[in-house]
């Protein structure tokens, strides 16, 4: 007998371990049903699995952390139970943006130091002139993009004041670049590849070269239902470690692909995701190190992960420094039963995180301002 699980997701894709999941089977093998849908925004995907509309959901993991916090009104504290992945976002410009930092750039434009060195030249010279600030985008207040765009930014001494920032959903990113309401983004996949595609952006660093390993997004639970129903969490973290290991074997990478562009091109706004697009963002095309990791060791969460996050969050003011927050943001990812330990916190920029000693990684980050 199996039990319909409504899970709400955003067109991304690190939503495709449960594609794969629901297309092999792998749900009903561990007695539940993946009844899969869409979402526009991660605010709505959010409400909805607080009002109990979705039973779990593809979430953000900061703002899993954040609703352990009890951040920013969330209607409903969150944990997570699975890991979606680890990276998957890229910063991107507009191809007039990229032009200007190309005339900016001093040593390898490869590196995140480099070009945002040359993202502070472009804002000086705006500033002096003149110019509007620019804008640039990412999906939320509490995501990786929001961290990752200002740690790169602060790398290079970008004037705060020069640049502003805004939220738009993933779907919308290209539109808002292509219209000239922002000129440049962070964002996960497929949307820089799509946009990059279409002509209207240039992909500038996938985020593993800012923080490798990155918790991104994880299978998201009201905390209530899962401590009243603790194997329905457990059943989907198996479901989901399934479909990983299913789709790390070199045998399988094919149809792996094939099957999560397939859940995004269900979804009307992610069209034009192919199959050679997912894999070129997994590495699986033998061109390029991969941007997002899918594999099954991706899958796990710790509390050292959700601690770097807290670190995230409070180096950019929206939290309280305090050791008993900090043992809160430990508590919001459910490790679970049989899962592969989780790869250790990454690094902000230069040596690994030290949960010890997160204060001082708090303010080496504070000091890059």
């Amino acid at each position: 007998m199996t039990r319909p699980l409504r899970i709400g997701f955003m067109p991304l894709t690190d939503a495709g371990l449960l594609f794969v999941a629901a297309a092999k089977g792998f749900d009903r093998e561990e007695g539940l049903v993946f009844d899969l849908h869409p979402e526009t925004s991660w605010a709505n995907l959010r409400d909805k699995l607080a009002v109990g509309i979705y039973d779990a959901a593809h979430m953000l993991a900061p703002a899993v952390v954040a609703s352990a916090l009890g951040l920013d009104g969330f209607p409903a504290r969150m944990i997570g139970a699975v890991a979606l992945g680890l990276d998957g976002n890229a910063i991107s410009v507009a191809p007039g943006l990229a032009t200007s930092l190309r005339e900016k750039i001093d040593g390898d434009p490869g590196e995140p130091r480099v070009t945002a060195r040359a993202l502070a030249a472009v804002v000086a010279d705006r500033r002096a002139k003149g110019l509007p600030a620019l804008r640039f985008a990412h999906v939320f207040p509490y995501s990786t993009h929001h961290y990752q765009l200002k740690l790169w930014m602060r790398l290079g001494g970008v004037d705060p004041e020069g640049v502003r920032l805004t939220v738009t959903p993933p779907p919308l990113m290209g539109e808002s670049l292509r219209g000239g309401f922002v000129n440049g983004f962070c964002v996960g996949e497929p949307w820089n590849s799509l946009a990059r595609d279409a002509g209207e952006a240039e992909v500038l660093h996938p985020c593993r070269a800012l923080t490798p390993d990155c918790p991104e997004k994880v299978l998201a639970f009201r905390a209530e239902a899962a401590r009243d129903q603790e194997e329905m969490p457990r059943a989907a973290a198996r479901a989901v470690r399934r479909a990983a290991l299913w789709g790390g074997r070199p045998e399988n990478a094919g149809e792996f692909c094939r099957l999560i562009a397939e859940g995004l091109r269900d979804d009307v706004l992610a069209g034009g995701v192919t199959p050679a697009m997912i894999a070129a963002a997994l590495g699986k095309d033998g061109n390029a190190a991969p941007w997002l990791r899918l594999d099954a060791e991706a899958t796990a969460l710790a509390a050292a992960q959700a601690l770097w996050l807290y670190v995230l969050i409070a180096a950019n003011g929206q939290a309280m420094a305090s050791q008993q927050q900090a043992e809160l943001a430990g508590q919001a990812f459910w490790p679970q039963d049989g899962a592969p330990p989780a790869p250790s916190a990454p690094a902000f920029f230069d040596g690994p995180f030290d949960r010890t000693h997160w204060r001082d990684a708090l303010a080496a980050l504070t000091a890059l301002k």
